[in-house]
């Protein structure tokens, strides 16, 4: 079982995110193995969608945001090299300073061309696991700028751990949580990124993309790690933990959710189950 890193990362980067709950990793993945994954993940969203024909005004407030695919790396072998990367997950390890990590979930995230912005929240609250240290690795397969749906962060805000849960999908009115008191009026950044380079956030960082002023779809994939020693902490319905038989106070471990870093010798075993193609899970 490999302990070495593929990738070492500066003790600065390490220092910006633990300070301000995200950080930028430049030139992580070669614009040529890019190429590579860009295309498998293309035909992973063209596949998932293949019967969804309406325009962008048809759709919910949340599917204006973006197109989401989650969990590629089970349907779409090509996908799992990305999902799966050592070299990635290795990163997510310096930067949470865990020993194992599993992965939570992947995700297809594409705003479309007049896509709406992407109501401002926490990833962790979302999901029945604590407050065990997970990560986000953000990966644009195009440059994104402020007008073509670029992430925003508020600096500092995983310190202010776990807030109110924003209903992003619009079902309800969401919690605006920008102004949560916690955040003491601190603003997001928005960071522009280039492809072959990461953004990561931490669960608890509050974050936001932009709306899509451009005429062309912004594609980003994202991987999620999760500390492996991490426990279910509550019996929310949450589909990857109910799938695995995940019960509370059990580790998030199993079908499903394999461990990444270290790599294991042999490749994960596809659940049998797959959940929807398209949307929240």
């Amino acid at each position: 079982m490999p302990t070495t890193y593929p990738i070492t990362i500066a003790p600065e980067q390490i220092t910006a995110f633990e300070d301000q709950g995200f950080v930028v990793t430049p030139d992580v993945i070669n614009l040529d193995a890019l190429a590579v994954f860009q295309e498998a993940v293309d035909q992973a969203v063209k596949d998932r969608t293949a019967n969804d024909h309406r325009a962008l005004k048809d759709k919910s407030r949340y599917e204006q945001s973006f197109i989401q695919c989650m969990r590629l790396w089970e349907t779409h072998p090509k996908v799992a090299s990305l999902s799966l990367d050592p070299s990635i997950a290795g990163i997510a390890a310096q930067l949470l300073n865990v020993k194992k990590l599993n992965l939570w979930q992947d995700q297809a995230l594409y705003k479309e061309a007049g896509g709406q912005e992407t109501t401002p929240h926490q990833d962790q609250p979302f999901w029945p696991i604590g407050a065990s240290p997970l990560i986000s690795a953000w990966i644009p397969f195009d440059h994104v700028d402020a007008a073509r749906g670029a992430m925003a962060y508020v600096p500092g805000s995983h310190k202010a751990g776990r807030l109110k849960v924003v209903d992003i999908t619009h079902s309800t009115s969401p919690y605006d949580i920008l102004r949560d008191p916690a955040l003491n009026g601190a603003k997001p950044e928005i960071v522009e990124v280039a492809p072959g380079s990461i953004i990561w956030h931490h669960g608890m960082t509050v974050h936001l993309a932009s709306g899509n002023q451009s005429t062309q779809t912004r594609r980003a994939f994202t991987i999620v790690y999760l500390d492996a020693d991490a426990i279910r902490t509550k019996p929310w319905r949450s589909y990857p933990l109910d799938r695995a038989g995940v019960a509370v106070g059990d580790t998030v471990a199993g079908m499903g959710l394999p461990q990444v870093w270290p790599p294991l010798a042999d490749p994960p075993e596809i659940p049998a189950l797959i959940g929807h193609g398209t949307g929240p899970q």
